[in-house]
């Protein structure tokens, strides 16, 4: 019962870390901990000017450093000598083309700036160029992808936001180079460069353009990302809790077969030791016989068992057997005994019970013999005691008092015998005695 409650609570304790630290990670969400920013400094980077002269135009311009040495200006004078003309700051991110910056976990593009022209309104378009080995290559950079947007910025100095999932590849570009159509979505992972240009319809004249910075706002984590990681913690937790509890289950439920299995072996050795310990209580350890424990019961049992409850006992007792002992010891006295046994076992049948009474004293119970059937048994028994090759080498006899009833009282048909035993003795030895009163029922 403790290690199941101290396994409880330890699942308790980590449900609970569980849902303090998911807690924890939506809120550090929401109040903004997983914002990030990537910010293009003038200090950091290489601006630079591109304008249409190499392509006949006649524009001119320069870039220089904002006089507060924060930010960077493009001047230029748009000329007629192009037939789109444009001029252009370019911001190289990398020092190689094919080393550019990943921006795919960013979600918006800041640029703070102002922009005079010679007309309102005028756009300005900017082009975050992307590296991709499949379609370019390092010695044309108009092999770099346009990824591109057109806005209208403001002639007053302020922050202008563009969501770069409103980034379009340019479809001349896709055009000139027969760019594959796999290849021809927006890709904003290998960004080198950073161009922004006057817009599409430019108006000839003078054009300033001041960038004070630009910056990239996105996450560390999306919000799908986060909860999907929670949602796989949860489940990771809850498979590895169930796992352990099955385990812990398994390991249980063999600690209990194991138990249990121990405890029938247990129990199978108690009750043959208890079945082998009442074999020894009513069994005689010299001879293998039946010694008198108990005994009364049993032949009740067979008397009940018997329609004519009738029982005759024959009382047996080894002659002159203290002379054998004193001459030839209690070892062979034993053996005598023994032999004695096996000749009781051979003369009668199974529905006859042989007890060692005690010392050389035998009775055969007959539950099934009448009186006249009992002492023609006895004499059988006399006689094989006479002709038994015996352990001492020498003769060996017996007396046999015989007896019956037609009731159950068995202590009185015990005493029967061992009267008409006793006369045996007294006449003689070596013969066979019926008890007189149940000769004279007979």
């Amino acid at each position: 019962m403790v290690s199941l409650n101290q396994n409880f609570s330890r699942t308790v304790f980590v449900l609970f870390v569980l849902a303090f630290f998911s807690l924890a990670a939506v809120t550090w969400f929401y109040v903004g901990g997983a914002k990030s920013e990537y910010v293009i400094s003038p200090s950091d980077y290489d601006f630079r000017y591109i304008d249409d002269t190499p392509r006949g135009g006649d524009t001119l311009g320069t870039v220089s450093s904002a006089k507060d040495g924060k930010g960077a200006v493009l001047q230029c004078t748009l000329g007629e000598g192009y037939k789109w003309p444009f001029c252009e700051i370019a911001i190289s991110l990398t020092k190689k083309i094919q080393n550019g910056i990943d921006l795919s976990n960013y979600h918006s593009m800041v640029i703070e700036a102002s922009y005079k022209a010679p007309a309102p309104d005028q756009r300005l378009r900017v082009y975050l160029r992307n590296y991709n080995e499949e379609y370019s290559n390092t010695e044309d950079p108009v092999s770099l992808k346009f990824n591109g947007i057109e806005y209208g910025p403001s002639e007053t100095m302020g922050e202008f936001v563009l969501p770069l999932n409103s980034f379009q590849v340019l479809s001349w570009w896709i055009s000139d180079l027969n760019v594959p159509l796999k290849n021809a979505g927006p890709e904003l992972n290998n960004i080198s460069l950073i161009e922004i240009a006057t817009g599409s319809a430019p108006v000839i004249g003078d054009h300033t353009l001041t960038i004070k910075s630009i910056r990239f706002e996105g996450l560390m984590v999306t919000e799908a990302q986060l909860f999907r990681t929670l949602t796989f913690m949860w489940m990771t937790v809850v498979m590895i809790i169930l796992g352990l509890k099955y385990w812990q289950s398994r390991v249980t439920y063999a600690k209990e077969r194991r138990r249990a299995d121990k405890l029938k072996k247990i129990n199978s050795s108690l009750r043959q030791q208890s079945e082998t310990l009442s074999v020894l209580a009513t069994t005689d350890a010299l001879t293998g016989l039946r010694n008198r424990t108990e005994i009364y019961p049993v032949l009740h049992k067979h008397l009940k068992a018997s329609k004519k409850q009738h029982c005759s006992a024959l009382c047996i007792d080894l002659d002159h057997f203290k002379a054998v002992n004193d001459t030839y010891g209690h070892d062979m006295g034993d053996r005598l005994l023994v032999d004695t046994a096996q000749i009781l076992r051979d003369a009668t049948s199974t529905s006859d019970i042989v007890v060692r009474w005690g010392g050389e004293e035998f009775v055969v119970f007959c539950p099934t013999r009448n009186l006249a059937q009992a002492t023609f048994l006895a004499e059988k028994i006399r006689y094989a005691f006479e002709n038994y090759s015996w352990s001492h080498g020498e003769s060996m006899t017996c007396s046999v008092g015989v007896a019956s009833t037609s009731n159950s009282n068995v202590a009185a048909l015990i005493a029967d015998a061992d009267d008409a035993l006793y006369q045996a003795k007294q006449a003689g030895r070596n013969r066979v005695e019926v008890y007189v009163e149940a000769l004279m029922a007979s």
